[in-house]
């Protein structure tokens, strides 16, 4: 955007980085050599769960290396970017390794969802498909794809994986647009970024014609409205689970607290909005009816 010469050369300073890592042998990259289970999350001195999450900590274990779907939408999206500004093969070659590599070890054709997690010392996923992770994995292919040129023969494997993740997600919406924070359990809570990430998942998928409007709109529009209605007077968008570390276990993620102000919900909202303005050519939001409002 600036044309900057300091600020690229640390980005590509950052690209040698992040590709000096060790990778497992589907080529991921190993970026936590020591990942913290069944770690609660750092919850403000006055919040009503603080002093039990501080009890919890005694109970966390040492996982060993994993890999978590989080990253999906770190690296590939950035090597792509870097591709698209350079033209240099070498990015476009880390973009493709990174997040094909992660796919493989996350992506769960049965469930055609993906998992929290990869665990190197049982080489095998967690089996629990977290709502947000979810959405981190749907973000980091549309961007990825969104960088890489649209005539790249490569990509169709990662559009194939983006089209059935986002129509059992569709399948998976609940009726007033929200999701559950363990996609498939539904005894778990309905958590509010899932539909904010997938508002943005859905415009931007549709405005690259990857998916089918008449299919996805009306799941669009039910979340919109879902996270709009989940907005309070001050701008927080309300029942945002707080970070969620890894766990083997369902009910780690079942009783994980709700509203934080946290980058993960407030981020999650304004690339919703965002989104949704470029799909509908809205320049700005007073007076406009969106998502039903």
């Amino acid at each position: 955007k600036t044309g900057d010469a300091n600020l690229f050369s640390a980005a590509k300073r950052h690209a040698d980085y992040l590709s000096g890592f060790r990778k497992t042998d589907s080529g991921a990259y190993m970026r936590y050599e020591n990942a913290a289970f069944e770690l609660p999350p750092e919850l403000p001195s006055d919040h009503t769960d603080a002093f039990a999450a501080e009890q919890l900590r005694s109970q966390v274990k040492d996982g060993g290396p994993c890999i978590f779907v989080d990253s999906m939408h770190v690296e590939g999206p950035f090597f792509a970017k870097m591709h698209q500004i350079t033209g240099d093969e070498f990015y476009r070659q880390l973009a493709l390794q990174s997040i094909t590599s992660q796919v493989d070890l996350l992506f769960d054709p049965a469930k055609e969802l993906f998992n929290h997690f990869w665990i190197e010392q049982t080489r095998s996923p967690n089996g629990v498909f977290w709502g947000r992770g979810n959405c981190w994995g749907l973000l980091g292919l549309v961007e990825t794809l969104d960088h890489l040129p649209e005539n790249d023969p490569e990509i169709k494997p990662l559009q194939g994986v983006l089209v059935r993740v986002v129509e059992r997600m569709a399948q998976l919406q609940e009726s007033n647009g929200g999701w559950h924070t363990v996609l498939d359990d539904p005894s778990s809570y309905v958590e509010t970024s899932i539909p904010a990430f997938m508002v943005a998942v859905l415009a931007r998928s549709m405005m690259r014609s990857w998916i089918e409007p008449s299919r996805y709109e009306p799941v669009m529009e039910s979340a919109m409205s879902f996270v709009l209605d989940h907005v309070r007077d001050d701008g927080l968008l309300e029942g945002v689970s707080f970070e969620t570390f890894p766990s083997m276990r369902i009910e780690h993620y079942r009783t994980l607290s709700l509203n934080g102000m946290v980058p993960w919900g407030q981020g999650p909202l304004l690339v919703a909005l965002k989104a949704y303005a470029d799909l509908h050519g809205i320049n700005q939001f007073n007076g406009k009816r969106i998502g039903g409002k």
